[in-house]
């Protein structure tokens, strides 16, 4: 997802990440050109949509313990 201010500037650090009840996401992350504090939302279908397709010859997939440690400890449940 591309993040530009309405000055034309990228943000240097995204703020927050996070989701809505109706599975909206939405980033929050501050200008430091224009010190503008900004919100960008968008639904998970059009970030999927907006998501290049995985190559599999890119990078060997990740075991499936080493998500559940990752998911785990943030606190996510993970069922088998």
């Amino acid at each position: 997802m591309p993040l530009a201010c309405y000055c034309g500037e990228r943000p240097e650090r995204i703020l927050e990440v996070g989701f809505t009840s109706d599975q909206t996401m939405v980033v929050h992350y501050w200008c430091a050109s224009c010190s503008r504090v900004l919100f960008i939302s968008k639904g998970l279908t059009e970030c999927a949509e907006a998501c290049p397709l995985a190559d599999p010859n890119d990078a060997p997939p990740l075991e499936v313990s080493d998500d559940a440690k990752f998911l785990q400890s943030m606190g996510i449940a993970v069922s088998d």
